[in-house]
């Protein structure tokens, strides 16, 4: 099965049901569902999202076509953004992001739901001490702020991954590297309106 639409049309002849049934399943319309069937239209995020729920879909195989059609117990899926996060002196990011579900252990979010929840590819190691490397994916929760900890933020056109110290004291923030090659950076006066916290950390794939 290499298209998507080959993939609609297995899982609909397995789910048994008659075309228009199955594509009113997914909240669409008879012409929507023979669109997609035919490769003129791609599975929205409702779509995906009715695909993993009623039928059990592994989404990143649905995409990508990778791995397999059935997402598992206890899996849920989770934006992949196609960035890099750095662990090291900084990564750019991307203008044009794009974004693809992977399949991840719902233990690893809990009790977040999936739809709070972003990944992102890290690149660089002062992190390691951490247990986050080179190759990794982190995930990590949208906007979240709830003291010192491992976040991802961005400076700027910058994304990064480091331990972030909030000292509101002083006004200022630490962002702290888990090598010691790495020295502490701190952000604080007109600077610290170009940091955002993107979310912080909750679990980490490691990649073989």
């Amino acid at each position: 099965m290499q298209t998507e639409a080959e993939r609609y049309a297995y899982v609909q002849e397995k789910s048994g049901l008659n075309k228009k049934v199955f594509a009113n399943s997914l909240g669409l319309g008879k012409e929507q569902g023979s669109m997609l069937s035919r490769g003129k239209y791609r599975a929205t995020r409702e779509v995906l999202s009715n695909l993993n729920r009623q039928y059990d879909v592994d989404l990143n195989w649905y995409i990508t076509g990778e791995g397999g059609p059935e997402a598992g117990p206890g899996s849920v899926s989770v934006a992949l953004y196609d960035q890099e996060a750095a662990a090291g002196r900084g990564m750019e990011i991307d203008d044009y992001l794009t974004q693809r579900l992977i399949p991840v252990p719902e233990e690893f979010i809990s009790p977040w739901k999936a739809s709070t929840v972003r990944a992102v590819y890290v690149s660089g190691d002062s992190m390691i001490n951490a247990g986050i490397n080179d190759k990794d994916i982190i995930l990590f929760r949208l906007c979240q702020r709830e003291g010192n900890g491992i976040y991802v933020v961005s400076i700027g056109t910058t994304l990064l991954v480091k331990r972030v110290q909030f000292d509101d004291l002083s006004k200022k923030v630490i962002l702290i590297s888990e090598n010691p090659a790495y020295s502490p950076r701190e952000i604080s006066g007109d600077d610290l309106e170009s940091l955002q916290i993107e979310g912080r950390v909750i679990a980490c794939l490691h990649r073989f």
